[in-house]
């Protein structure tokens, strides 16, 4: 769990809930809630609003699922997260523990 996680109780739910359906190799939440101060989702300008999350996953659970599933899983997951009032915006970058071995020789070639 990320340190910015301390006294996010959102934040610490996503985490919670991600860890239990899917034991990911790695997990990585951002709250991103700040960078959209004032806009849609997060109007009170709160910067410390819980919002707006990036999620990067990787998960043997996603091995022969495609990406549109991958997204789905998440979304019903956390479908009482993503009333409205709550997480505004999910930005999801789900993959596979090969998916993201590839992705990282492409890196060092």
């Amino acid at each position: 769990m990320a340190n910015n996680a301390v006294g996010r109780p959102l934040f610490s739910l996503l985490d919670s809930k991600l860890r239990a359906a899917f034991n990911p190799v790695n997990l990585t939440i951002v709250n991103e809630s700040r960078m959209h101060a004032g806009h849609s989702g997060n109007p009170s300008g709160d910067p410390d609003a819980e919002t707006h999350f990036r999620v990067e996953m990787i998960s043997e659970a996603f091995e022969k699922k495609p990406l549109v599933q991958r997204h789905r899983q998440v979304y019903d997951l956390l479908k009482e997260e993503l009333e409205p009032g709550k997480i505004h915006a999910l930005a999801l970058k789900l993959k596979t523990p090969s998916e993201a071995e590839k992705e990282a020789s492409k890196r060092t070639l």
